[in-house]
């Protein structure tokens, strides 16, 4: 079972706010923050139509974040609010299973307060405690430089870019940057 124990922060303007592994019983709070939150920024790969269409359908998946030694999934929230979020899948295969990817939210009223940092942090003491995670990685928009500095600043390493990765309409696309950190 995948768990991070429950943590207090305090961002930069003095609020406190608590980071904690989702539950089923978050699946209607998260399903209500992420459409939001995949609405108004242009760095989501994932449409706002195309997260899961119920509330079971999520439960499920955080369930399975529950399951499985190698997935997490965890929330910060403000008095029950959720205000950003983030997720961590290693490989199914016993090849890659030592690794995983990330995806890292952040609602737009609490960016740049360290809400981001703290949940890669709580990530990371997670990944590294976990025996089997060796190497954490993620995909950024090579537009995305605020999220790109966020991860430098935590010691991960560009490892490559996806020339035309993001397609977002006609004749529209973005770069990937993959970044990784060995945690062991």
């Amino acid at each position: 079972m995948a768990s991070a124990t429950s943590k207090t922060f305090t961002d930069r303007t003095g609020q406190e706010f608590v980071i904690r592994t989702a539950q089923p019983a978050d699946a209607e709070t998260l399903l209500a923050y992420i459409r939001p939150v995949a609405e108004e920024t242009e760095f989501f790969v994932i449409e706002p139509d195309e997260f899961p269409a119920t509330v079971d359908e999520e439960r499920t998946w955080i369930q399975e974040h529950l399951d499985h030694s190698g997935k997490i999934n965890l929330l910060a929230e403000v008095d029950g609010a959720i205000i950003g979020s983030v997720t961590f899948e290693a490989g199914n295969f016993r090849r890659v299973s030592h690794r995983g990817n990330l995806g890292l939210a952040v609602v737009r009223e609490w960016r740049g307060r360290g809400v981001g940092t703290a949940l890669l942090r709580a990530l990371l003491e997670w990944a590294e405690s976990s025996p089997a995670i060796e190497k954490v990685c993620l995909d950024v928009f090579a537009t995305n430089e605020p999220a790109i500095r966020l991860y430098r600043n935590l010691g991960f390493i560009e490892e490559g870019r996806r020339a035309r990765d993001i397609k977002r309409g006609p004749d529209d696309y973005i770069d990937t940057v993959m970044m990784y950190r060995f945690v062991k």
